[in-house]
């Protein structure tokens, strides 16, 4: 399939190997099993941190985990975000093996298309728990190890992964783009909540990028490359953005040279929300 990626597009998915912003830092990033998630922690491991992959299939979390160095550089864990319990276990765990945390990444979201009268009540449910429930809940249940890493660092970070549809919305997607909506409103609150605690909170809104979940609309289109020749043609830079360039802002979000931003919604979108 046709990337429409720029040919002189650099390469960014180690990021710079100099910086080591993360080094001495231990980061936890949920759905990091594929696409944006598994981008981030490559991104964050490759800059020195000790990283805590979350997924809720455990072979795609220890595959991510092995591509960021292996057991040496952190753990894998399977969690169910939408279960109290599943979350709280996972942040033993990370207690257990690293002490506490310094940056929380909520990255898992499921996108179920449809209407308001083609959205089953139990599909809305769902699309809620994961996508709003999950950010609520993983935050509230790590919120201790983070205050306590701000305490002693000086300070502490969460990035939620929202969505450019919690901003501006589309067509099809009642679901997904209330819940990230949700998000976007939800980062606001924590940020003026913990500003005082030296954590700070902050969100990115992706667009269109290339990852399983856009691969799977695909699958949907009776001819798949014309499907993506059109969308590739939405932003206008004329390309679909890829994993590594929402893992380059969550990393900036989350670094100590970000002091100064929180409560923020960062756009990862090729221009498309400013058309």
């Amino acid at each position: 399939m046709t990337t429409f990626v720029p040919p002189h597009m650099p390469d960014i998915s180690s990021g710079n190997p100099t910086a080591r912003r993360f080094a001495g830092k231990d980061c936890v990033i949920s759905g990091a099993g594929s696409g944006i998630g598994r981008a981030i922690a490559l991104r964050l491991a490759a800059e020195g941190a000790r990283v805590a992959i979350l997924d809720i299939n455990t072979d795609a979390a220890d595959e991510t985990l092995e591509m960021c160095g292996g057991s040496g550089r952190g753990l894998a864990l399977s969690i169910d975000v939408r279960s109290e319990t599943s979350v709280a276990a996972a942040a033993d765990a990370v207690r257990q093996h690293f002490g506490g945390v310094d940056v929380l990444v909520n990255n898992a979201g499921i996108e179920i298309l449809g209407t308001i009268d083609e959205t089953a009540p139990e599909v809305w449910d769902e699309v809620m728990a994961v996508n709003l429930r999950g950010p609520y809940l993983t935050s509230r249940v790590f919120l201790p190890q983070l205050l306590q890493r701000a305490d002693t660092k000086g300070g502490a970070a969460i990035v939620h992964n929202a969505s450019l549809m919690g901003l501006v919305s589309s067509a099809g997607l009642a679901a997904y783009c209330a819940s990230k909506a949700g998000v976007v409103s939800l980062t606001r609150s924590m940020a003026l909540d913990y500003a005082s605690r030296n954590l700070r909170v902050n969100c990115v809104c992706p667009g269109i990028i290339h990852t399983p979940m856009l691969e799977r609309r695909f699958d949907l289109q009776p001819d798949r490359d014309a499907a993506y020749r059109t969308m590739a043609m939405r932003p206008p830079v004329h390309y679909i953005g890829r994993p590594e360039d929402v893992a380059a802002s969550v990393a900036y979000l989350a670094a100590d040279e970000a002091r100064f931003v929180t409560g923020s919604a960062l756009t990862i979108d090729g221009g498309v929300g400013a058309a």
